[in-house]
């Protein structure tokens, strides 16, 4: 839905663009008439294209950050797993020592 706007913008542009030159070359009306008809289809069309390959590469880096931010919190999450048993294994080992040994 952002991209809505871009083939009626790449469009116009080059309308206008078409438009100035037709006025600028004083060309026939029906001729410069033709050649904006043949110009907005095609940069209509050109439009489309970009906005659907803007589309997608927004929506793959998108994912990729999704799944990067996922990797990240698992990483994180292991880590304090990890933690977690290295300080039950320690507290362990302390609770299994002979308290007549310290004395």
């Amino acid at each position: 839905m952002k991209y809505r706007y871009i083939p009626a913008c790449v469009m116009l542009a080059a309308g206008l663009v078409c438009c100035i030159m037709s006025i600028v070359q004083r060309w026939d009306v029906t001729y410069s008439l033709v050649a904006l008809i043949i110009v907005l289809i095609v940069f209509y069309l050109l439009g489309q294209i970009a906005a659907q390959v803007i589309g997608k590469v927004i929506a793959e880096h998108e994912e990729m950050e999704r799944l990067e931010k996922e990797r990240l919190e698992r990483e994180q999450l292991e880590k304090e797993l990890e933690e977690a048993e290295e300080t039950s294994a320690a507290s362990e080992a302390a609770d299994n020592s002979d308290p007549t040994e310290d004395l």
